[in-house]
Parts: C-alpha cells; sequence; structure tokens
C-alpha cells in the first residue's frame, strides 16, 4: 500500500511540474519505475529498465491488447497481434456476434453468420416471438405462428382474461367468456362481496347478498316475525 501510494504521488508531482521540465527529470526507485511501467502510466521512464524488465513491459502490454481485442474494445490495436492471437481474437467476435443473433440484439450482423447458424438464429427468433406472444408481453407477431402455436396463444389470452375475471384484478373482458366460465366469475364476485361482508369491509355492498346471508352477517338484526 505505501509502494502504491509512492507511486501516486510521483505521478501527482510530475503534472504539477511546469512544462519545461521534463517528467523523467523525478527520479524514483527503480522497482517504482518498474511498476509504473507494468501499469502502463505515462510517467514510467522506459529507458530505466533493464532488457528483461522491457521485455516483461512489452509482454504485459501485449497481453493487455490482445485482452482488450478478446473483449471487443475501443483500445485494441490489432497491428499488434500476431496471427494466432487475431484467429482466436475473430473466433471471438464470430462467438459474441452469434449471441447477439440469437438474443435478438440489433448489433446483430447475419453477414457473419455461418448457413447453419442462420437456421439457428432464425429458430431462436421464432421462438422468442412465439414465447412473447404467450406470455402477452411485448410486441408479438401472430402472423409469424403456425396453426398449432396460434392455438396455443389464443388458450395462453383466455387463461389470462378468465384469472383477471375470476380474481376481479387486472383486465377482464367477460365477453370473452363461455357462458359456465361467466357463472364461474359470477359465483367468486359473490363470494368476494360475501367475505368483505362478514370481514366488516367498507367494500360491501349488501343488496348483492341473499336474505338468509345478510342475516348471518355479525350485528344484523332480525325481525321477530321474520325471524320465525
Amino acid at each position: 500500500m505505501r509502494k502504491r501510494s509512492w507511486i501516486l504521488f510521483a505521478i501527482l508531482v510530475a503534472a504539477a511540474l511546469p512544462f519545461t521540465t521534463a517528467p523523467q527529470n523525478i527520479q524514483v526507485p527503480h522497482s517504482d519505475n518498474f511498476q509504473l511501467c507494468l501499469e502502463g502510466f505515462t510517467a514510467c521512464n522506459s529507458q530505466r529498465l533493464t532488457p528483461r524488465e522491457q521485455q516483461a513491459v512489452t509482454q504485459l502490454n501485449s497481453d493487455r491488447n490482445f485482452e482488450d481485442c478478446l473483449n471487443g474494445y475501443i483500445d485494441c490495436d490489432t497491428a499488434k497481434l500476431d496471427a494466432e492471437q487475431k484467429n482466436k481474437v475473430a473466433r471471438a467476435l464470430r462467438d459474441q456476434n452469434l449471441q447477439n443473433c440469437l438474443a435478438g440484439y440489433r448489433d446483430c450482423k447475419k453477414s457473419l453468420l455461418s448457413d447453419s447458424e442462420r437456421v439457428e438464429v432464425a429458430e431462436a427468433i421464432h421462438f422468442q416471438n412465439w414465447k412473447t406472444c404467450l406470455d402477452g408481453l411485448g410486441d408479438c407477431e401472430q402472423s409469424q405462428l403456425n396453426a398449432q402455436e396460434q392455438r396455443e396463444v389464443r388458450e395462453a389470452r383466455y387463461y389470462r382474461n378468465l384469472q383477471g375475471c375470476l380474481g376481479g384484478v387486472g383486465q377482464c373482458d367477460m365477453s370473452q367468456l363461455s357462458d359456465a366460465d361467466r357463472l364461474g366469475v359470477a359465483r367468486a364476485a359473490h363470494d368476494r362481496n360475501l367475505l368483505d361482508c362478514l370481514n366488516g369491509s367498507e367494500s360491501c355492498d349488501r343488496s348483492q347478498l341473499g336474505v338468509k346471508e345478510q342475516h348471518e352477517l355479525p350485528g344484523a338484526t332480525v325481525d321477530g316475525a321474520h325471524g320465525r
């Protein structure tokens, strides 16, 4: 930690000096100068490095550049790559592009795909669209689905609507339900209202209850004549 602080101090001092003063005039310990060079700081004085240290710095810079190229970073300098590294970088870029295409990203370059990869990407995009239609979220291109998939999408849409109606939450289109499901929705609404009334909720609508149900509510009074 102390060595790191000294290195940063040397950099700050170099930056604070007048432009006419060369940073190389600041004599930092040899080991600290070597560390500056390893970390790529401009305060590094490469002339003070031994041949072995220069080789280590060169190798580290080469490794950094290779990693930048593999990751597609803007700092990548392909001119500094050897033939093997260029091949690895090209494969990595193709693999990343394939993943982008499979995920449906806009930066997908289909021109870089092989014939088999184009088929794989087309299948992935079709599946994603089918799942989007099933979930009822996002932009669904139903025209791209086959007859079986369109039937599954209609069933999923019907079920979502039915659940919304039964739960009394979200969107509910009663006109899309069958007669049997409409009865089930009406019973579910009645049961929710009865529970609200039994719990003393303000949302209770007593007018929707039967006479017997109203008499069973807490605090209900029964007329003597009706009580018989």
